[in-house]
Order: structure tokens, then C-alpha cells, then sequence
């Protein structure tokens, strides 16, 4: 992956603030870059040794990938999908890296985890913050799988509050003693290089920073491999740090920014899940529609019934949404955007979300064979539904998507705040003078608000037969600034408290990023791909995703001024206060 070289810019930070960065979306990702060629061969190698070598009924039934398939995904390449070549790596665009999780979860989701663990964030820390002498003595072994990559970030008392963790480094002269543990560690049972997360004591103060820490260093061990729901081949363990004798010349970035380091791991890491995602919803879309041609009832293949085909579309229309979003957004990334943390996050949630409903319907479709282990169906389901629980579980990316959403706009309000305190501080002309130098942002600040209030803006340059989705954006936008706002002048800084309307504000913002990615990618295909009549399949297809998800934009919005919360919360409080579901049928209480 190329090193950013634009200044900072946020697409969905401007769709909070009201403006549709229209650049954007006329530059969608078509995956016709000069590296295609030499990509499709290592595609297709990647492909056809899945095919021959991966036994996925096996695997689950083990518990375990064995040996031979370590090793050939070392041959292939695996592990160092990401890495410079000037280390042995290729050095894949996110783009190009999404596609080959997308490929690898086609086939098998424990192949796929073990291989993006290892990349997208066990040795990330190292290639997003190490130094040049840390990335030349470690990334060439990590290239070729010689030692594999692990993060260790969560603590049986720390998951998605990771700020909560316990394991303590102390400083002892030119390195540290760490001692800790870390629980569910992807790779953990086999990995040589893990990416720890430590407090440290810095000016009396607890704070956490970011180690390189290997097998050898000695004190390191690990717990038995966890009993899971799915991806029960690959390796989830707990690890302890015992003593463990790490240098300084190991700490990633500098002590104490462990935390940040920590989250820009992930901003990156949640693009590959949704290329995962991807992955499992293709597959089982695939096999369903295959399955709908071949199954018969009542003297027709059941997919000439309408229920049926209700079922093929809606997968199709999640699979088509999902590419849109995630491709996009990688898109964003390659193009040397620094700031993507609301775009990861929505394309972590929605497309987990949407390949969480394709394979269940998948499921349906296939019915009682679906049930049945041999099919596949089944543990497909089971290896998929971690995808909302990894990396941050929605409900919390959720939340993250509205507070960082909201923050530009809350500066804004905590800025006029001080600024009128300060002029009517002052008296007589010194008044005056002040208004003066504060009229330039009390002006700008005015005609902003009043553009979020009343003013949609009009996008230009889409294909004529794209208007009515141009206004749907249009409207969408307007309405995430005029919300955004509003929530902020109503509870003030109490709004973080409010977490079901920060989810109703983030799920309006998450079908505002669909809209406008699936908006960009149908525009391209009419414009460079043939036209309308060509396309006219596709064409109806991604017009039904974005009336869709206005719709949802605006239930959403209805539910932001109508709802229920304090019932609904009053509910729950008298559940936890009983302990247990209270209203019975009988008499027994």
C-alpha cells in the first residue's frame, strides 16, 4: 500500500457537515489499475490452490488447519500480502488486499482469518508506525511466514473498552518488563510476533503504548485453543506475558500512544473484514442460485416462484450494496486519504450485517438441507456471525460512527459558546471591538447553520437518469447535518449519553455512505460501461438499493423525533433489577 501523500480529508466528515465532496464520487474503482494483469495471475494461483487443497468440513470438524496448509499458504505468499517487496512482500493496494480476503473467505473463513489476522493487524502496527529498523529486521520473516503475526490487544476485563487494559510494562533501564494477559488471540497458539498493548507509568500518569514482542524474547505461553460457535480451525487462544524482557528499541511510535496506534490498526483492519464478508455472501449467493435451478416443487424449480425470487434479489442487492461500500472506501485509502475511520466502520457494519442476512437466507432457501453439515450452509452461518462482534462490535462502531461524525459540528457549537461568553465579557468599546474580530467566524458559523437548516446541495455531472438518486442523496446529506445539529443543541453534552439516538443518527449515516457509493458506482458503469440499455438490469437493481435505503434514512429520522427510549429503558432496568424474565403465566412469581 502506498504511503499517503494528501492532506487530511474525510468524505463521510463531510456528509456529517453537509457537503457532498462530488469529486469523489466520480471516481469509482473499476479494478483496471496497471497492476491488474500481474494481479489476476496471483488471483488465479491463490484460486485454484484453495480449490485443490482446502477441505472446509475437514477443518471445522478438526478444529485445526493442518500443517501442509500453513505451509502452502507461506508458498503462496499469504503472509505477505501487504508487505513492501523490498521486504519480500507484494505490496498490495488496500484495494487489492480486500479482494484477495474477499477470494480466500470464497473458500474457507479459517484460511482467510489466519491470513488476515497475521496482515491486517498483527504486524500493521509495524508497518503503519514502525521504524525503519524495526520494519528491516522483522518484515522479511514476516513476509514469508517464517514468523506470523498476532495482535494482542484484549484482556478477559477489556474488549471493546480498550482503554480498560491491565497487563503493565515497567521500565528497567534500556527495555521493559511486560507481564499481562491477552484473551481470544487469532494466531496466538502458533505466532512468533505480537503487537501488545501495555500501560506504562509516564509523568505518574498511566498510559498505553505499543510493543514488538516475539516468542523468543522468552515468558511468553499460551493457553489451550478456545471451543467456538465457527472458524473453529483457526487458532484463538489466551496469552500470557510472564517476565517478558522486551527493549525499548521495540516500542512502536513512542510511549504512550499506544491507544491511538491501537485504533489506527483497526480503522485499516475493518476494510478486511467487510472483504471477508464479502467473500461468504458471494459463495453462498452462488450456490443458492444454483441450488433454486435445480431444486423442483410442484413440477417447477422452485426458482420460478416469487418468494424465491424475492430471496435471489435481496442477496444480490446486499452483495452489490456491500461492494459499493467497501470498494469505495478502499478506493478513498489508495487514493491517499489519511482520515477513512467513519468509512471503516460503516463498511465493517454493513456489510457484516448484510452477509449475516444473505447467508441466513441462504439458509432458508436450502431449507432442511441447509441444516444438514454436508452442504455447508450451515457452517458458513456459524463462521460468519463473529463479523459483528469483531474489531469493535457494531453497537460500538455505531456509537463511534455518530461521536466522530458529530465532532466537527460540536466543536463548532463549544466554539460560538466561548466566543459570545468572551464579548460580553468586555464593556463599552472593548465590546465592539471584539464583536469585530469574532464577526468572521460568528458569520461563517451563521450562514453554515442556515445552509444545514434549509439548503440541499445539487449535485452535478451524473447521467440524466440518475436524478431522482442525485436528489435522494441530496436529501440524505441535508438531513444528517440538520440532525446532527439539532442533537447537539438538545442535550448539549449530555448527547453521549443518549446511545440510542447516536445509533439512529449512525444508521442514517451508514445508508447515506450506501447511497452515495452505490450512486458513484452506477454512474461509472453507465458512463464508461455501455450506457443505459446495456445496463439496465443493474441499472433497476442499484435505483431499488438507494430508494431502499433512503427509506431507511428516513424511518430512522421519523424514529430520531418519535420513539419510545424512556420505556424502553425503564423496561430493561426492571428486567436487570428482577434478575430474570418476570411476567409469568401462572401464579408462581
Amino acid at each position: 500500500m502506498p504511503k499517503n501523500t494528501k492532506t487530511q480529508f474525510s468524505f463521510m466528515k463531510n456528509i456529517f457537515n453537509g457537503h457532498i465532496p462530488e469529486k469523489s464520487l466520480h471516481h469509482f474503482p473499476f479494478f483496471n489499475t496497471n497492476r491488474e494483469n500481474d494481479y489476476i495471475l496471483m488471483y488465479n494461483s491463490i484460486n485454484d490452490w484453495m480449490k485443490q487443497n482446502v477441505n472446509s468440513l475437514k477443518f471445522d470438524q478438526e478444529k485445526k488447519l493442518p500443517k501442509d496448509i500453513i505451509q502452502g499458504m507461506k508458498e503462496m505468499g499469504l503472509f505477505g500480502l501487504i508487505i513492501p517487496e523490498a521486504f519480500g512482500g507484494s505490496e498490495l493496494t488496500q484495494t487489492l488486499y480486500t479482494r484477495t480476503l474477499e477470494l480466500l473467505n470464497q473458500h474457507d473463513s479459517s484460511v482467510t482469518l489466519t491470513a488476515g489476522a497475521h496482515s491486517s493487524i498483527g504486524l500493521k502496527g509495524l508497518y503503519l508506525y514502525g521504524n525503519e529498523k524495526q520494519k528491516a529486521k522483522y518484515m522479511p520473516k514476516l513476509a514469508t511466514g517464517e514468523m506470523i503475526a498476532s495482535f494482542a490487544l484484549t484482556e478477559p476485563t477489556a474488549g471493546s473498552d480498550a482503554a480498560g487494559i491491565k497487563t503493565r510494562a515497567v521500565k528497567n533501564g534500556d527495555h521493559y518488563i511486560i507481564n499481562g494477559s491477552k484473551l481470544w488471540i487469532t494466531n496466538g497458539g502458533f505466532a512468533d510476533f505480537f503487537t501488545v498493548f501495555a500501560k506504562e507509568e509516564i509523568n505518574g500518569e498511566d498510559k498505553i503504548t505499543a510493543f514488538i514482542v516475539t516468542r523468543d524474547m522468552g515468558g511468553v505461553s499460551h493457553g489451550q485453543e478456545e471451543l467456538k460457535l465457527g472458524i473453529k480451525a483457526s487458532s484463538t487462544v489466551e496469552v500470557f506475558f510472564k517476565d517478558v524482557k522486551v527493549p525499548a528499541e521495540n516500542i512502536l511510535g513512542k510511549p504512550g500512544d499506544g491507544f491511538k496506534i491501537a485504533m489506527g490498526i483497526l480503522n485499516q483492519g475493518r476494510m478486511g473484514l467487510a472483504g471477508g464478508a464479502l467473500g461468504a455472501m458471494k459463495s453462498v449467493t452462488d450456490e443458492s442460485i444454483i441450488y433454486t435451478k435445480n431444486r423442483k416443487a410442484f413440477g417447477h424449480s422452485i426458482s420460478d416462484f416469487g418468494l424465491i425470487q424475492s430471496m435471489l434479489t435481496e442477496m444480490a442487492m446486499h452483495i452489490y450494496a456491500s461492494e459499493s461500500a467497501t470498494y469505495f472506501a478502499t478506493n478513498l485509502v489508495d487514493s491517499g486519504d489519511t482520515d477513512y475511520s467513519i468509512e471503516a466502520a460503516i463498511c465493517k457494519v454493513f456489510v457484516t450485517e448484510a452477509a449475516w442476512k444473505t447467508i441466513n437466507t441462504a439458509m432458508q432457501i436450502h431449507g432442511g438441507n441447509g441444516y444438514m453439515v454436508e452442504y455447508g450452509i450451515e457452517r458458513k452461518l456459524r463462521d460468519g456471525r463473529i463479523g459483528l462482534i469483531f474489531e469493535g462490535t457494531n453497537e460500538i462502531l455505531r456509537l463511534f460512527i455518530a461521536m466522530t461524525g458529530l465532532k466537527e459540528t460540536a466543536g463548532q457549537y463549544q466554539r460560538l459558546g466561548k466566543e459570545l461568553q468572551q464579548m460580553q465579557s468586555h464593556k463599552n468599546l472593548d465590546f465592539l471591538n471584539s464583536a469585530i474580530e469574532k464577526i468572521g467566524f460568528l458569520s461563517e458559523f451563521a450562514i453554515s447553520e442556515v445552509k444545514k437548516t434549509v439548503i440541499s446541495e445539487k449535485l452535478e455531472s451524473f447521467h440524466p437518469s440518475l436524478e431522482k438518486e442525485c436528489e435522494r442523496l441530496s436529501s440524505a446529506t441535508h438531513a444528517l447535518a440538520n440532525t446532527s445539529s439539532r442533537l447537539i443543541r438538545s442535550y448539549g453534552h449530555k448527547l453521549i449519553d443518549e446511545q440510542l439516538q447516536l445509533a439512529r443518527l449512525a444508521d442514517v449515516a451508514i445508508d447515506t455512505y450506501v447511497i452515495a457509493s452505490v450512486l458513484s458506482r452506477i454512474n461509472s458503469v453507465i458512463e464508461k460501461h455501455g450506457g443505459v440499455e446495456k445496463n439496465a438490469t443493474e441499472i433497476s437493481m442499484a435505483k431499488l438499493i438507494i430508494r431502499n435505503a433512503k427509506a431507511r434514512v428516513n424511518q430512522s429520522l421519523y424514529d430520531l423525533k418519535e420513539n419510545h427510549d424512556s420505556t424502553i429503558k425503564n423496561i430493561a432496568k426492571y428486567l436487570v433489577e428482577k434478575e430474570k424474565y418476570p411476567y409469568q403465566l401462572d401464579s408462581v412469581k
